[in-house]
Parts: structure tokens; C-alpha cells; sequence
């Protein structure tokens, strides 16, 4: 028996990627946060500086995810 509901078979917007891979990126930022403030638990393990570097994605996924919503504002906007 067929849905009452029609099926919305369109492709994601440009904003809703944007959005996503902003998730991504802020998660994968995170991920590294926390693998850098292993040193503040275990005093003997040493991780390279390069750690450091990459707990900065959780900021940068942050203004990608920010962004996509404001193109997703102006999108609906328009219409």
C-alpha cells in the first residue's frame, strides 16, 4: 500500500552540504581535542604539536556550520 505522503525525492541543498560538512569538521575537531588533552591525564605520553593544530577544527567547523545556516536563511527567504 503506498504512503499518503508524497516522497520529497530532491537533492540536498548547497547549504544543507555546507552544513553537514561543517558537522564533520567540527566533530572530527573535537575528536582531536580530545586526543590532545591525553598529556593532561597520562603525563608520560607526548604528542606532537600537530595536535594542537587540528583541536582548531572544532572552531573552524563551527563558521562553516554557521554559515550554511545563514544560506539556508537567505534560500528560504527568497522563496
Amino acid at each position: 500500500m503506498p504512503s499518503a505522503e508524497p516522497r520529497a525525492d530532491h537533492s540536498p541543498s548547497r547549504a544543507d552540504r555546507v552544513l553537514r560538512a561543517g558537522a564533520w569538521i567540527t566533530a572530527a575537531g573535537l575528536v582531536f581535542t580530545l586526543i590532545a588533552l591525553l598529556p593532561l591525564v597520562f603525563p608520560s605520553l607526548e604528542l606532537p604539536g600537530a595536535m594542537w593544530f587540528l583541536a582548531m577544527l572544532t572552531g573552524v567547523g563551527l563558521v562553516v556550520v554557521f554559515v550554511g545556516l545563514v544560506m539556508g536563511s537567505r534560500q528560504r527567504r527568497k522563496r
